[in-house]
């Protein structure tokens, strides 16, 4: 699923897009402290590095990772079987504070649903 979103502020509007994509993985369980020490590896240094981190949210652990443009959030499925990933992406604006706020509140408000 791909959304467009906007927000507004003093300055304008600064769109986004989000990306709703589903990685299963096959035979293994989802380890978000894991694949955050993976993601901490592949992004390595230099200019163009992204800041992993680990965050709770209403669905579970997940784990964030920010650029300067883009914003995703890998949350664990329920049973481990994989992750649910959300991709912001504000390429023309950057992931300013109010734009990472809203991004921030939207993977916030995922609620898994029995």
């Amino acid at each position: 699923m791909e959304f467009f979103l906007l927000t507004t502020s003093e300055h304008g509007g600064m769109p986004a897009s989000l990306l709703v994509s589903s990685l299963p993985l096959r035979g293994k369980s989802a380890d978000p402290a894991k694949y955050a020490a993976w993601l901490k590896l592949r992004h390595g240094e230099g200019r163009d590095r992204k800041e992993v981190s680990m965050v709770e949210l209403a669905a579970g652990l997940a784990v964030r990772v920010a650029s300067s443009t883009t914003l995703d959030f890998h949350v664990g499925m329920p049973g481990g079987i994989g992750y649910l990933t959300l991709c912001f992406s504000a390429p023309l604006t950057g992931i300013s504070a109010p734009m990472e706020q809203l991004c921030d509140a939207v993977a916030g408000s995922l609620r898994w649903v029995k």
